[in-house]
């Protein structure tokens, strides 16, 4: 069959199509559901899916909700059950069949009644989708009625944002009543209803219809920044619908404003976000705004037609609600065209639309339902407070019996303290001893590994430079001064080992100290390597204090690095850097063989493991590191500032 709809091409042309559009939210929830073993879990997925609502096309989610009926209907879950079927109002809804989505929502609200089944939240839900559909068919009055039962449902089951849902509702229809002060006041309401800025967050739509009501009364700074918050939280929440509601209004906001030639950019985005959701209800309301763009950017044949084609649709779909709005639409395209006789027609139009909501909707049927729901909601009081004094009552009477009973029961458990505490006293004496003879004996395990560590670090450098000099001796490299190094190595042995001891009798160390100690050391070794140059090189900012046993370790270690630069890298330059500003930092670096060569005694060497058991008792992080022109790095440095 041809279609006609030039809307529909027009579209097409603006953006490109997009086919099974998803969002991260929904591709998270898809893959619970995937992921669920039991049918119970499948229709909680389900369900988590669901709540996106008007963000997923109307055909998915019908498809989804009818899923968990069935599956609720076998685990015969009844109020799931009714759950699935409001799912499946809403997609009614949003696919446009009005009246088969009332009647499923008043069909779920008849179960719960009949079936006894409570759930005050679903049931508040089922009356707020109610109160979408009577907007859609113009009935402004019976929507406002659901407002404020939801807002009623929402109060009794302390749920915050049913309470801004239903608030939010009957400001929506006030809106479309053209009364924008009663709305504001609505949405205002909404909005003070909780401090909790990410729950308003989530409800973006809400920020979208505070900037249709500044509009309306001409604050139109109030309205960009309410329908930028409305945008920014839409996107970030990912919620389409009121994103792409957002980006109509933005863009509503722009024309009006003279703005015109910007608009296009947020109003080609909200057509492609509702070509996702696919609801006629809003592809009208965008008709009627590219109606208006038309009608400003002084292109009224365009409008006139794209005008036209929505009336047609809104009457086809019977969404009387936006015919206003694409009459108005068309009036203005008219009056650009300078066409008085249509203009005046449709003027015409505009007027009776106008009397005919207000007699579906009179202040005066109005003004009932807002007493009635003012004194639902004091009678509600009442109640909660009645309820409140019963309670503390009850807790009076029951803290006295509770008093009562506790004194019987303290004096029947303290005449058996005494026995069983000189029990317990024992019992304790026993553990102690024995946790006493375990925690000698882990102290003395750490205390033969600390001593087999020190000897290893102490001892290894001079070990390794008299094996040096006893080299030379054989090859009779200089043998009288070979013998002298080894006399002062061997001296140094007995001088570390004293050095040791002197560490650990201090109170604390400075870093300066242990550099002064370090450059010592390498004095004291580097007649032992002619061939190799080694410097000491502070830049000690801040210099710090650390405890003695921090500091010999932090000493041995540096002294092992040094070693096995000595002993493995073939380098001929070994630098040992102290820095110290905010954080202290030690690195030992040399022009060797690299990494290569050290991860040859990484699996090994006793040295390196010694290295890595340190910093891990100190608290410290030691990384080895490929040097930038070769050799190896090795980085020592406390894990926090």
């Amino acid at each position: 069959m041809r279609r006609s709809n030039n809307y529909i091409i027009l579209i097409f042309f603006l953006v490109p199509v997009i086919i099974n559009a998803q969002t991260r939210t929904i591709d998270s929830l898809k893959k619970n559901l995937w992921e669920s073993v039991s049918n119970e879990k499948k229709v909680k997925a389900i369900f988590e899916l669901c709540e996106l609502g008007y963000t997923l096309h109307p055909d998915t989610l019908m498809s989804y909700a009818e899923k968990a009926r069935i599956i609720a209907g076998q685990l015969n879950n009844r109020h799931d059950e009714v759950q699935a079927m409001y799912y499946k109002s809403g997609a009614l809804t949003t696919k446009g069949l009005i009246d088969s989505s009332l009647d499923a929502a008043n069909s779920c609200l008849e179960i719960l009644s009949s079936e006894k089944i409570t759930d005050p939240v679903l049931q508040a839900n089922l009356f707020n989708q109610k109160g979408r559909c009577f907007m859609r068919k113009n009935q402004y009055k019976e929507a406002i009625d659901m407002g404020y039962q939801t807002i009623s449902g929402a109060e009794k089951s302390n749920d915050v944002l049913l309470q801004i849902k239903g608030k939010t509702l009957i400001g929506w229809a006030y809106l479309e009543m053209g009364q924008t002060m009663e709305a504001l006041s609505w949405h205002l309401k909404a909005l003070r209803t909780t401090s909790d800025t990410l729950l308003l967050e989530k409800y973006g739509i809400l920020f979208a219809n505070l900037a249709l009501n500044y509009n309306g009364i001409g604050k139109k700074d109030s309205a960009f920044y309410f329908i930028n918050k409305a945008i920014n939280y839409s996107r970030k929440h990912e919620n389409l619908f009121a994103l792409s509601n957002s980006l109509a209004i933005k863009a509503q906001l722009l024309v009006r404003s003279g703005q015109g030639l910007i608009a296009e950019v947020p109003l080609k985005e909200a057509v492609e976000i509702r070509k996702m959701i696919g609801d006629p209800f809003y592809i009208v309301s965008d008709m009627s705004q590219l109606g208006l763009y038309y009608a400003h950017n002084g292109q009224p044949e365009k409008g006139i037609a794209i005008c036209n084609e929505g009336i047609a649709l809104a009457r086809k779909y019977k969404i009387e609600t936006k015919l206003f709005f694409l009459f108005s639409s068309l009036a203005e395209n008219y009056k650009v065209s300078g066409n008085v006789t249509k203009y005046a027609e449709t003027l015409e139009n505009i007027i009776r639309l106008k009397d005919s909501v207000y007699q579906k909707n009179s202040a005066e049927s109005l003004a009932e339902m807002q007493t009635k729901y003012e004194t639902e909601k004091n009678s509600n009081i009442i109640a909660q407070q009645k309820l409140a004094l019963i309670k503390k009552n009850y807790w009076l009477f029951g803290s006295a019996g509770f008093l009562v009973l506790g004194i019987i029961i303290s004096y029947l458990l303290f005449s058996n303290y005494r026995k069983k505490q000189e029990l317990k006293n024992q019992l304790l004496l026993k553990e102690e001893k024995f946790l006493s003879v375990q925690a000698i004996a882990k102290a003395e395990e750490n205390e033969r590994k600390r001593i087999a560590a020190d000897l290893h670090d102490n001892l290894g450098a001079y070990a390794a430079a008299i094996a040096s000099n006893v080299d030379q001796i054989s090859l009779h490299q200089n043998p009288e001064t070979a013998l002298q190094e080894l006399k002062i190595n061997s001296q140094s042995i007995v001088s570390q080992l004293n050095d040791t001891i002197w560490v650990l009798k201090k109170d604390n160390l400075s870093l300066t100290a242990i550099s002064d100690r370090v450059k010592t050391f390498v004095q004291r070794i580097s007649s032992s390597y002619p061939k190799i140059n080694m410097d000491v090189i502070e830049q000690i900012t801040t210099d710090i204090l650390l405890p003695p046993a921090q500091a010999f370790h932090l000493y041995q270690i540096t002294k092992e690095a040094i070693i096995n630069s000595l002993k493995h890298s073939s380098a001929k330059n070994i630098r040992v850097n102290f820095e110290s500003d905010t954080q202290w930092k030690i690195t030992i670096s040399d022009d060797g063989k690299g990494m290569s060569a050290l991860n040859k005694i990484m699996g090994s060497g006793n040295g390196v493991i010694n290295m890595k058991n340190r910093s891990i008792e100190a608290g410290w992080k030691i990384n080895w590191l490929d040097g930038q022109d070769g050799g190896t790095v090795v980085q020592i440095s406390p894990t926090t500032n």
